[in-house]
């Protein structure tokens, strides 16, 4: 995995200057109103050269603001986007869009739809395992995203619910709040604009990555909420970190798939 077609977003400007000098040169960043879960930055403050993380689900309202800053994203390198809203406003502007649905870009039937419809690429859901994945790049070489280091994005809500939750118990406002269920760990972030729950525990399917083909994928995705330059350097250059995800544990989806022996982790 070379370093070079690393795509991570940023949560300090000062970072960027570190990361140049680790060989890593794209980044990525969420902007406020129209992002949520990642730290945020006004479109001014953003260079050119960049990636915007669209991921937040609009109604109308925010939509037709959206529709105001259009003109502004014609100057980035991509837009990595979830609602279809933004998908319909842009594609008719020839923007270079990016989908990025967590948990539906998971078959190949889907993700040519967008290449062949106004998408220069997608990001690959990693919540398939590594014989699918293999499947998908095989028929889609070099034309997708793969998300190599993350917290898995277990659910997104518009409500927000760590201020119900604290106004329920008479509790300080927060919005960052860890949930520990005696085998699971949950990290809940909430905006104006709703609320991600994580997976607290780091996914990491860079070892899968480097025995890849370099021409098999165009970028890989980290989305990193809480590690310095010198983690990210370290675990790309393989210090052990992370758990391999779903690479090796097929998604059920029902629970009669489980049989009487099996127990949900």
């Amino acid at each position: 995995m070379k370093k070079s077609r690393i795509l991570i977003n940023i949560n300090n400007l000062k970072e960027m200057e570190e990361y140049r000098k680790i060989g890593i040169n794209n980044f990525l960043f969420a902007i406020p109103e129209f992002s949520i879960g990642y730290k945020t930055f006004p479109l001014r403050e953003i260079p050119d050269d960049a990636y915007i993380y669209i991921n937040r689900v609009m109604d109308t309202e925010a939509i037709d603001n959206f529709k105001k800053i259009v003109p502004e994203l014609k100057r980035f390198k991509g837009i990595i986007f979830e609602d279809i809203g933004v998908f319909n406003i842009l594609k008719r502007e020839n923007l270079p869009l990016i989908w990025f649905q967590n948990h539906f870009t998971t078959n190949k039937e889907s993700l040519k739809y967008y290449l062949n419809n106004g998408c220069i690429s997608a990001v690959i859901s990693n919540e398939i395992t590594e014989s699918e994945i293999n499947d998908i790049i095989k028929e889609l070489p070099g034309k997708l995203i793969l998300n190599v280091l993350g917290k898995n994005n277990i659910m997104y809500s518009r409500r927000t619910l760590l201020s119900n939750f604290n106004k329920y118990q008479n509790l300080d406002d927060y919005n960052d709040m860890t949930i520990n269920t005696g085998k699971n760990s949950f990290f809940v972030r909430e905006s104006d604009y709703g609320t991600l729950v994580f997976n607290n525990e780091y996914f990491n399917y860079i070892p899968y990555a480097n025995g890849l083909p370099d021409d098999a994928i165009s970028l890989f995705l980290i989305l990193n909420l809480d590690l310095d330059v010198l983690d990210i350097k370290e675990i790309i250059e393989g210090k052990s970190f992370g758990n391999e995800g779903f690479l090796n544990k097929k998604t059920v989806y029902k629970m009669s798939e489980y049989d009487d022996k099996k127990v949900i982790s």
